[in-house]
């Protein structure tokens, strides 16, 4: 056989280079895509996981409840709510024995927790409704000293004591009390529950304040020696008024400018 003419063994095939480098590009970029898609499934999971809430134990209505009603046994049970959803005053299992029977202010939802305020706690007793550390002391009132009897339990007052003094001009006001709670005018009081054949026009002759024992021993003095005066504060107001004693002389010194070296002009006469 002629050496030029000798067939040459076959051989494995040439791999064109472009092909090479394209799967070697395609097995990269899988690559690549897994550990990208692991990467944000791990950043997913971490910045998602979110730390136990929280919860406190709360009485709540069990279905939808009106303003007025009595709030039983049969409309309430407990649930844990989340502690940032819970009014500072809701009702918890341990004090709902006080609330069961009494009367709704305010319209309640079922599952919501609910609060103390929403509540109007009615007592048979009067002496029940005095904050403790206070007694009660009552005042006779007519139209002009209750404020055209507009003045209602639960209201706030100002007392002022007015002297009529010892000789003319001597007649003076000066303030007594202030920010006193009103707890009842006549036999309407604010948690007191109404008994049967009470009359409930609104009409009063005396008010019944909480005051702190020694105030109440002062107003017991003041209503012997002067007459009193009541201001009904704004709701909610706890402003000091900051009141001082005015006499006679000073209201008509008030506004009139005093010429000279301290020399007092006399008001009134006939010239």
């Amino acid at each position: 056989m002629n050496p030029a003419t000798r067939a040459v063994p076959r051989g494995l095939p040439k791999i064109n280079r472009n092909v090479a480098f394209l799967l070697v590009a395609i097995g990269l970029g899988a690559a690549a895509s897994l550990l990208a898609v692991r990467y944000v499934n791990n950043q997913v999971a971490a910045r998602t996981q979110t730390a136990p809430t929280p919860t406190r134990q709360v009485v709540v209505p069990v279905h939808d409840l009106a303003k007025g009603a009595s709030l039983t046994q049969d409309d309430i049970a407990t649930r844990d709510v989340p502690a940032d959803f819970v009014p500072a005053d809701a009702i918890t299992p341990a004090d709902y024995q006080r609330y069961v029977g009494q009367l709704l202010r305010a319209p309640l939802a079922q599952g919501a927790p609910i609060p103390a305020s929403a509540v109007d706690l009615v007592t048979d007793h009067f002496s029940n409704v005095i904050a403790p550390g206070k007694v009660a002391y009552t005042i006779q009132v007519d139209e002009t000293s209750s404020v055209s009897g507009l003045i209602v339990p639960g209201d706030h007052v100002d007392l002022l004591l007015l002297l009529s003094g010892d000789g003319a001009g001597r007649e003076q006001i000066r303030p007594l009390l202030a920010d006193v709670p009103v707890l009842a005018t006549g036999r309407h009081a604010r948690g007191l529950r109404p008994q049967d054949g009470q009359a409930a026009d609104g009409s009063y002759s005396n008010i019944t304040l909480g005051l702190v024992p020694a105030d109440a021993q002062r107003l017991g003095m003041a209503m012997k020696v002067g007459e009193l005066r009541v201001m009904l504060r704004p709701a909610g107001a706890d402003d000091n008024y900051n009141l001082k004693l005015l006499s006679k002389a000073d209201l008509l010194r008030q506004g009139r400018p005093v010429r000279g070296n301290g020399i007092q002009f006399i008001i009134g006469g006939n010239g």
